[in-house]
Order: C-alpha cells, then structure tokens, then sequence
C-alpha cells in the first residue's frame, strides 16, 4: 500500500490527536457538594480520576468512536491505494497510437482508440490523484502518433489538462510509425544537468505505450540508457479482417472507352471468407462479384502471410471521367479498408503536329476533330523540329507523302512517304490494288468501311520486326502499325490523293481512330491515389482567394490561395474521397486508399524495440486501486455508531440521587 499525501496526513494526526486527549482530560467537571458519606453518591467519584490530567483513563466507548473517525479521517488525507503495478518514479511520457488499425471496434462497440485514452485517463488518476489533497507528483506528457508524431499535451502535472487532451486525440488512417514519437518525447523529457554538462538519463522519463502493437518501425528503435518502456496492450489478439489491398483500372486496347477494374482482396484471418465485392461508378452499383479468399499462412519466421485473391471485374464504357470504387459487402472489426477509390480523369485534349504536301487533305480532317492544339507546318520545318526536339511536345505528329530523315521517340501517323524505321522500309513501288482484309478489332480500323477502297499506287512494305499489318491489299499492306524503341507509328503505305479514300466516309473515321489511338495510348488512366500523410496541393483559377476540402467525414476546411494561385493542405487524415470545392462551383476529387500494412488486426501480447522485448502490462485499467473513498466511508460509518450510542445513553432511564438523609436531589 503506497499514500500519494503521506507527509499531509502525518501532519493532520500529530494535530488532531492530541486534541481529542485534551478535550477528554479537560471536559467539563461536575459541581462539588457536600455530602456525609460518598459511599451514599458512588458515581460522583467516578469523574475525578478521568478529569485529573495524566490519570488513569477509563474505558469509554465513545472516546473509542471518536478516535476510529480521527484516524480514519487522517487515512483518507493521506490517499492510500493499492499497488497494482510498480511506477517509476520520476515524469512520464504517454504515447497514444492512433494510427488506422486503432479504429478497429472492440467487444463493447467502441473503437481501439477510446479504449486507449481510457486506459491513459485512468493511469493519469493515479499518477495525480485528484483533488485538493492531492500531493505534488510528477509531471506528465502526451504524444499521439501515426504516420507523424504530435505533442498533444506537454509536461504538466494537471489532471483536467492531461485527461482534456486525451479527450481531444482524433482517429487517422495512417501507418503507425513510432520514430517520431520518441524523438519528440527525447527533445522534451530528458533534463540537463548543468554541473555534468550534459544529458542526466537519470532523470529520463518512463514512456507508457497505449497501442495494439502493430508499429512497423519499433524494431529499428531502441531504449538509451535510464530509458523504461511499459506497453499497454489494446485490442485483441484474435482480430481477423478483410480489406482490398490494391485497385487498378485499364481501358481495354481493343475499345478506348471500355475500362476494367483489378482487384486484391486480402484475408488476415485464419479461416476463408465467402463475400461480395461490389463496383460502382459515381456511386451509382454497375457489378458485383462473388469471390473466396484463403486464410491466412504463418511463416517459420513468424510473420504473417495475408491470403490474397485477385479479382478482375467485367469491362464497362466510361467516356467520361468518374470515380470507380470498390466495396467489399461485409462486416468486420475495420470497415474503411473494405473500400477503395480510382478517380478517373476526363479524356486528355491532344495537341497534334501536321505536315503534308500538295492539297490540304490531312488538315481538313483534323480540323473536324476536338484537339487542344493543331499545329500546320511545311515539310522542312518539320524536320527541323524533330531534329531540335521541339516535336516532342506534341502528342502525335500526322505527315502525308513527307519523308522522314530521322525519327526518335513519339507517335507518328504517316501518310505516303518513307519512313527511317526498318520494320516499314519501303522496298519498291506497289502496283494499284484493291484493299481485301482488315483487322477490324483493332481500334485503328473501328467503323472503317475498307471494301470501297481502291489505290493506284503506293510504297510496297515487307513488315518486319513486330509490325502489324492493319489493312491488307490484294498486292501489299496498305496500313501498318509498328510499335518498338519508344515509337508508335500508324503507317499508310499509299498518298490518299492517289486513291478514292478522301472522297469517302471511312477516311475521316480512320484518321479520327488513329489520332486518338496513338494519342492517348500510354496515358495513365486513372489518378494514382493518394497515401494519408500526404498533402494535397493544386492550383485554382485566376481571381480565386481560397478553397474548401471536405473530408470523408464531412469535416471541412477552408484552404488560403497563394499569389502564385495555388494551395497546399494536408496532412492528410482520412483515406476516401476528398472533394475540393472552389467559390465558381467547379469541385475536384482527390482519392486517398488506407494502408494495406494497416489491416493486419491481432493485438500484440509483446513488442520487441530493438533487442529488448517488453510484454504487455499486467495489470490494463488500472495499476493502482484508490482507498481513500473507502476511509470516508468508515468515518460516516464511526459517526452513525457514536450517534447511536450517545443517543441511547442519554435518553435511558434516569437515575434519582438522594442525600444522606433519603431525600431525592
């Protein structure tokens, strides 16, 4: 048994006891009378030897009482406890991990994180005590940690600031890494001695971890000298959790506007789980799948293997942009990793580079196409610009019957002329022919009706090298496509001013395919999701003074614009959909996933930092029972039997006194 007011209490009995003796030696004496014969009055005597000071005491019951409630008063000043666990003396550092496997629920519906800082506010009771007799103890800090480290209290010895600033510590979405945490807690709880000249570790404070032991870099840490790490485990050991640990989407080759959505889905549990996963499109459900996924394994090292399986929805149109979300349609201890988001951006607007001889054919048909930019320029400037490499900011370059000395990296398409490529060197003159086969799956050819086309001459090509023949003629191949060393080229082997092709409805059709094919193959089709921790940074538009961010949970944020017209916000907390919303009405959507090292759920009996492995704290609400409220229970316990007693002896029978002569006083 430990008392946090010890010196107090010694203080209040060396007063109060004494006190109660006098008051006992000196109460209040009877009047003296003259009798004949004091065996006639026998109780007269009785007071004398009581009311003499130093003289024999008698038992008296009431006096009993009265000193019980003195000492049970004085327990209570002194605050005994029982001790559950030994605390360090000296300050202690209290590290709350709030990282996203601390959101996972507990038994009782409450989440990892509020059974923590409940656990933190009761070891803050019995390191400060509360109330006025509380002693002066040691001072108490507060770090949360995640991805990054915050002080969220600093030393102070105040029980309503340390358990406020509990109460305030929020949930995040990120990994749990502890190496800020304890950089932080170094900078502030170890005190310099100024007659040493350096660092007293003596004097370092206890760190109380409150976590579920799940922290990826704790092993790369490790205790200095004086250091003492108590681990408070939260959470249980048995966990088991589903979540989607990658999503990535693909147009399909074959139909630009056609994407498909890829999964993995990983269990940490050691059974299979049978679910649902659901894909939307803006919120709105286009698919839903059914899918296995195996346990978990246990490697020798004792590491564990999550079961993955991979899942490949049905390709769906998407023309536009949108956000794409997957959902796994199952209740488990963390809901936030069974969803993941893709924000899907809207068709990029290319800018296109053309150069041809004779008639403008080429840039009549571009000119009907939506492009960013169209740039005309003459057969020399065009070798110029590819030579000096400013043709490289274009993303096609479209030629008709222009010959291309050098070509480095780019997408081209060709009309006529020769191309530096051996894979389509020309190696005589084609013959006028009739065009027979087409590769009409190829996104080049959709829509292209080839039958009607007829050309009188042209460059007869033996493809070589991997390259595609997208339109066979009765003598030679009249479109080819070659892709190799970082070049995309559709190659026309013929002038369409030497054929009937401009004049039909086909042509406008192909040069819309292969423009929009070269241009837009390799571009990421999706915006790569943001990780918690990072910021989000963007520009806004001219005249803009701010933007507002609202987060998954609804909570918004208000976000200053720079003069150089953009803004950064962040860290990042949540993992979902971030909106940015700015004053014209025009939003953006940010997309965060939650960390897949985060759904690994099971609670930890020990964690190890660096060579030393420290188990979890025996005792988890408590370390210390309080006893004092206990004291003043049997003090109103003491007094109700004084009360009692006094009460009985007073309104007893009375007895009558008579004097010597059996006369009645």
């Amino acid at each position: 048994m430990t008392f946090v007011t010890l010196t107090t209490g010694l203080i209040l009995g060396a007063v109060v006891l004494p006190l109660l003796l006098f008051l006992y030696f000196l109460r209040l004496r009877r009047q003296p009378l003259q009798i004949s014969s004091t065996l006639l009055w026998s109780s007269a005597v009785e007071d004398l030897h009581a009311n003499s000071p130093f003289q024999r005491l008698r038992p008296s019951t009431l006096f009993i009482l009265q000193l019980l409630a003195l000492l049970f008063v004085i327990l209570a000043v002194m605050q005994p406890q029982i001790e559950g666990e030994k605390l360090r003396d000296g300050r202690h550092v209290m590290l709350i991990d709030r990282s996203a496997s601390m959101n996972a629920e507990v038994i009782d519906g409450t989440s990892r994180l509020e059974d923590a800082k409940d656990q933190a506010k009761a070891l803050v009771e019995q390191l400060h005590g509360g109330g006025i007799f509380s002693g002066d103890g040691n001072e108490t800090m507060i770090i949360a940690f995640s991805d990054t480290a915050e002080i969220v209290s600093p030393f102070t010895d105040s029980v309503q600031q340390l358990t406020s600033a509990l109460t305030s510590i929020q949930p995040t979405h990120g990994l749990s890494n502890i190496g800020d945490a304890l950089k932080l807690a170094r900078a502030y709880m170890t005190n310099v001695d100024p007659e040493n000249q350096g660092l007293s570790s003596s004097e370092s404070a206890q760190l109380e971890l409150f976590s579920d032991g799940n922290i990826l870099d704790l092993k790369e840490q490790a205790l200095r000298q004086g250091e003492m790490l108590v681990y408070h485990q939260v959470g249980d050991r048995t966990a088991t959790n589903v979540s989607i640990e990658t999503i990535a989407v693909e147009r399909n080759p074959d139909a630009r506007n056609e994407v498909q959505v890829f999964l993995s889905v990983a269990n940490y549990g050691s059974e299979q789980v049978t679910s649902d996963i659901e894909l939307s499109l803006d919120g709105i459900p286009i698919g839903i799948e059914k899918m296995t996924i195996p346990p978990m394994n246990i490697s020798e090292s004792g590491s564990v293997i999550a079961g993955i399986r991979n899942l490949v929805f049905v390709p769906f149109e998407l023309s536009t942009s949108g956000v794409v979300q997957a959902n796994i349609l199952k209740t488990d201890a963390l809901e936030f990793d069974n969803i993941a988001s893709l924000v899907v951006p809207p068709p990029r607007e290319l800018r296109v580079l053309a150069a041809e001889k004779g008639a403008p054919l080429i840039q009549t048909a571009l000119r009907g196409l939506e492009l960013a930019q169209l740039k005309v320029v003459t057969p020399i400037v065009l070798n110029e610009m590819i030579a000096d490499g400013s043709a490289s900011t274009f993303d096609v370059v479209v030629t008709r019957d222009v010959s291309l000395e050098e070509l480095p990296r780019g997408r081209y398409l060709a009309f006529g002329g020769e191309i530096s490529v051996p894979a389509l060197r020309r190696y005589a003159e084609g013959e006028g022919q009739m065009m027979l086969v087409a590769k009409e799956d190829h996104p080049v050819m959709r829509f292209v009706r080839f039958e009607e086309i007829v050309a009188t001459k042209g460059n007869a090509v033996v493809p070589t090298n991997g390259a595609e023949v997208l339109l066979e003629g009765s003598f030679w191949p009249a479109i080819l496509h070659y892709r190799g060393e970082g070049r995309s080229i559709v190659y026309v082997a013929f002038d369409p001013i030497d054929s009937n092709w401009p004049y039909l409805r086909s042509f406008p059709f192909f040069v819309y395919n292969a423009v929009d094919f070269l241009g837009r193959s390799g571009d990421v089709l999706a915006t790569t999701p943001l990780d918690v921790g990072d910021a989000i940074v963007g520009t806004a538009t001219v005249g803009a003074t701010s933007v507002e961010i609202v987060e998954p949970d609804g909570a918004k944020h208000s976000v200053i614009i720079d003069t150089n017209g953009r803004f950064t916000w962040g860290p990042i907390r949540l993992s979902g959909v971030h909106r940015i919303e700015r004053n014209d009405g025009v939003s953006r959507i940010v997309a965060v996933n939650s960390p897949p090292e985060e759904s690994l759920l099971s609670s930890r009996e020990d964690v190890q930092i660096g060579s030393a492995k420290v188990n979890a704290s025996a005792t988890r609400t408590s370390s210390y029972i309080q006893l004092w409220p206990w004291a003043i229970g049997c003090v109103l316990l003491v007094l109700l039997a004084e009360w009692r007693l006094y009460q009985r002896k007073v309104s007893g029978p009375k007895q009558h006194l008579t004097d010597a002569f059996g006369l009645r006083k």
